[in-house]
């Protein structure tokens, strides 16, 4: 059975029976009621802009990052340059407008990949971009924001995605796949 054989098994017989919005604002949040299974079950939903993250490589062999104040878990997050797309944007003009305003840098911008951050409660989808050709500018964050620009070799970062010391999802799965694709990281066992 293929993949798209599975996922229509899988999201047969799957309805809404109510749908209630709780709480708008830059998100909103809805209670979903859903027959699954023959049972009505309830899902809180949170709906969220799509994003964009993006890996900026500079001299092959090192990735521009962001060490980040990060409210909802209290503490400085070392991270990919990421953040929504704005009404009106297309994900590769918020691409460039998040990096020139969270790490200073413009470049050229070549679709990654899309990953969905959290599916089980939550709609955002984040677009991954790698950006090459870097020029520094000057950054200017937003009003919430605290940024710390750091330069990592890619292959330390890839070693604090395995060891933990990133625990941002988008920032492990783009340096991991980053370095899959590219083969430009050392290879360890685990």
């Amino acid at each position: 059975m293929t993949l798209i054989d599975n996922n229509r098994k899988l999201s047969e017989n799957i309805s809404i029976v109510e749908s209630k919005l709780a709480y708008k604002g830059d998100i909103c949040v809805r209670i979903d009621k859903i027959l699954f299974d023959q049972k009505v079950v309830t899902k809180e939903i949170v709906e969220h802009s799509k994003s964009v993250g993006i890996i900026p490589i500079a001299n092959n062999d090192e990735i521009i990052m962001i060490l980040q104040y990060r409210h909802a878990v209290g503490k400085c997050l070392l991270e990919i340059p990421a953040g929504k797309i704005e009404k009106g944007e297309s994900p590769e003009t918020a691409a460039i407008r998040e990096m020139s305003e969270e790490i200073g840098f413009s470049g050229s911008i070549f679709p990654f990949f899309q990953i969905y951050l959290a599916p089980g409660y939550d709609t955002e989808l984040m677009h991954i971009f790698i950006a090459r050709d870097l020029q520094h500018k000057k950054a200017v964050a937003d009003d919430d924001e605290r940024i710390v620009v750091k330069r990592l070799k890619i292959s330390d970062a890839y070693e604090k995605a395995l060891n933990g010391d990133i625990v941002d999802s988008k920032t492990i799965a783009s340096i991991l796949a980053y370095c899959a694709k590219f083969n430009s990281c050392k290879q360890r066992m685990l």
